[in-house]
């Protein structure tokens, strides 16, 4: 089979869905650089070779930080949800992360699906024996009447001795009960906390054995399933449903006293179910992508914060469901740190999508191609200044572009000649190998990226007979299509092609327009890159 010409190639459905971001501040480039940028590379490598993705995403609106954001600005969790929520979207168009549908639950045309999906969700795990009420103890402030769960609760992790926000830890992976927090205490000081029993629903989760099993075949790490069965030894296999909460989609409560909505943690099964559905409507398929013979490969990508999450209220409980299959590929990826420590939104340590996709020195293309290199599906990486600058000026500005340059100098004046056999070859050995390092139950966009990279070093191709700068021009815009869209999108329409580059219209002997100047890099100043970095990391800080 050839992509170049697209015989007998079928294309197939695909529904990626990244994680719901929590609308409580804006994004920055940790939350970019691993399960947004990956989605992204992912879909857009699929339309290259002519497959048919789609991406859904949304808003966690009922997360506790929405209100901790609430308190600190002196507003409600509605209208700080609205507010960072269209912020996280317009973040993501910055830095060219597709978007095909944007779920957001507490706001039409979302609410009423995903409140009717929650209910329908309950009553079928109800009816399968899968909803369990237990008693619990849980911390309450009497001073100010407040539970003191999800981000108001502090303490240290029972799993790693970590400090912990909320009912998990972000250095491990563990997720535990309010009861199991070590040095509990609140986030305010509001007066001491009493430990009130209260009833809660969870839900029962399937075997151990058959969850570990579905985890191998889906190719999770043995680190990961390590991590959930830590969890269903110390949980007993169960996952929460409620917490007592007042800012949430309200479920029916059994003391009158005590607030019981849906735990997010929980409603992120119910997400997973309606972006399943919006697919369908949207890919014209008419059925939920997670029906078991929908023949739509679905695909999540979460941080190592997000595992239990996700393979555990999501793959476990897609289990439980009876009609549903789980994820096809769960990728998971580690931290993208910041100077060597994880990125922070209250320590505004960060940099922030929106200040580099603005700067007018620092382009969206260069930011996504130092990102892609970083190889998160083995461990953490960090953005460090010197290597963005090498990343921005020497191998782009100074390599890749001047290598554009040469080459668009050397475009013949009307429809080239056909392209020889072997550079044809190559960029078919290229694009598999893209297709390796993305559509795969492991995920590595360094690998991609280097595919990209032994294009543009291949100075064979661009110098072959043939007119080979132009198929090395072309060839450069399929393989930097998921990395670098703009630059891309560019080439190829330069070149003569329509929309986005597609592998089936490589052989297309459309002439180039040669009175349009060649894309490129400009190079980017430590000042440039000062202006988007936290005052603690600028030129001349530590002075």
């Amino acid at each position: 089979m050839s992509l170049l010409t697209g015989d007998a190639h079928v294309p197939r459905h695909y529904l990626l869905v990244p994680p719901e971001a929590t609308p409580n501040g804006p994004l920055h480039l940790g939350h970019i650089g691993g399960p947004f940028l990956w989605s992204d590379m992912i879909a857009r490598h699929l339309r290259v070779r002519g497959d048919l993705p789609l991406v859904i995403t949304g808003s966690d609106v009922y997360e506790s930080y929405v209100t901790l954001r609430a308190h600190a600005e002196d507003s409600t969790p509605g209208e700080v949800a609205a507010r960072y929520g269209q912020r996280i979207q317009d973040d993501l168009a910055a830095l060219r992360i597709g978007v095909d549908a944007f779920i957001v639950p507490d706001r039409d045309p979302w609410r009423e699906q995903f409140e009717q999906e929650v209910a329908a969700s309950i009553e079928r795990l109800t009816a399968r024996g899968a909803v369990l009420t237990r008693t619990e103890r849980v911390p309450h402030c009497a001073a100010s009447d407040r539970w003191v769960v999800g981000g108001w609760l502090q303490g240290r992790c029972p799993e790693c001795g970590a400090g912990i926000a909320s009912y998990f830890c972000e250095e491990c992976s563990a997720h535990f009960l309010p009861e199991s927090v070590v040095e509990p205490r609140p986030l305010l000081d509001e007066g001491p906390l009493t430990w009130r029993e209260i009833s809660s629903l969870f839900l029962r989760l399937p075997d151990r054995d058959l969850l570990d099993a579905t985890l191998v075949d889906l190719g999770v790490a043995d680190r990961y399933r390590a991590t959930v069965a830590r969890f269903l030894e110390r949980d007993g296999l169960t996952v929460r449903l409620s917490a007592p909460q007042t800012w949430g989609l309200p479920l029916p409560a059994a003391e009158p006293d005590v607030p019981r909505a849906l735990f997010p943690y929980a409603g992120i099964f119910m997400f997973a179910r309606l972006a399943g559905a919006v697919h369908g409507r949207l890919s014209g398929t008419g059925v939920n992508a997670f029906d078991p013979d929908s023949g739509v490969t679905t695909i999540t990508t979460l941080g190592i914060d997000n595992v239990i999450p996700t393979l555990v209220s999501i793959v476990g409980t897609s289990l439980l469901h009876g009609d549903m299959k789980p994820y096809d590929r769960c990728l998971i990826n580690h931290f993208y740190e910041l100077a060597g420590r994880k990125f922070s939104t209250s320590a505004r340590h960060a940099i922030w999508a929106a200040d580099v996709a603005a700067s007018p020195a620092i382009g969206v293309d260069t930011v996504r191609y130092h990102l892609a290199r970083a190889d998160l599906e083995s461990g953490a990486a960090s953005f460090e200044t010197a290597d963005f600058l090498e990343t921005a000026n020497a191998v782009l500005a100074d390599g890749l572009g001047k290598r554009i340059d040469a080459a668009w100098s050397r475009l013949p004046e009307g429809p080239p000649q056909a392209p020889a056999p072997a550079v044809a070859e190559l960029l078919e050995t290229l694009l598999a190998e893209q297709s390796a390092a993305l559509d795969a139950t492991r995920v590595s966009t360094r690998r991609a990226v280097a595919a990209l990279d032994r294009w543009c070093a291949d100075d064979a191709v661009a110098h072959a007979a043939e007119d080979g700068a132009y198929w090395w021009l072309k060839g450069l815009s399929l393989l930097a299509f998921p990395v670098m869209p703009d630059l891309a999108e560019l080439v190829w329409q330069r070149l003569g092609g329509a929309g986005e580059p597609r592998a089936a219209a490589f052989l297309a002997r459309t002439p180039a327009h040669r009175d349009l100047s060649a894309p490129g890099f400009g190079r980017v100043s430590a000042a440039d890159l000062d202006a988007c970095l936290p005052d603690t990391l600028r030129t001349g800080a530590d002075a």
